[in-house]
């Protein structure tokens, strides 16, 4: 066997075993929120003691809307191949456009999110704005 050969044969090796290891950690994963109790369940693992009772789930799953019973919600999006939740309070921005409702929060890292909610994205948007300001 010649040196290219086996310095070929190393490299393939190599390149397989990386893909595998990629694929085994879950890198380049879609995560997606499969249903309102998948949103629920992540969003009582984000914040002790919060018990979801009502979603807003965006159609493609990148995001939901969590509320308790005491009207406090939750946003919870897909981050990297994680997920993370953030309170919406009265410092977080809600843009209306039909059938579509941004939410943006002053935390540059976590980034706007835009909910697809159909018909129930005005509803969502009035409890928005029955949020006291602080």
């Amino acid at each position: 066997m010649t040196a290219v050969a086996i310095q070929t044969g190393v490299s393939l090796v190599t390149v397989l075993l990386v893909a595998w290891l990629v694929g085994k950690i879950g890198l380049g994963a879609d995560p997606r929120i499969e249903d309102e109790a998948h949103a629920i369940r992540l969003a009582e693992e984000a914040e002790a003691g919060f018990r979801g009772i009502e979603v807003a789930r965006d159609r493609a799953g990148f995001a939901a809307i969590v509320q308790n019973a005491q009207g406090r919600m939750l946003l919870v999006r897909a981050h990297g191949n994680f997920f993370a939740a953030r309170p919406i309070d009265a410092s977080v921005i809600g843009r209306l456009d039909k059938d579509f409702l941004t939410l943006t929060t002053p935390e540059k890292t976590f980034g706007a999110v835009t909910l697809q909610l159909g018909k129930d994205a005005g509803m969502w948007a009035s409890r928005m704005r029955n949020i006291v300001r602080a």
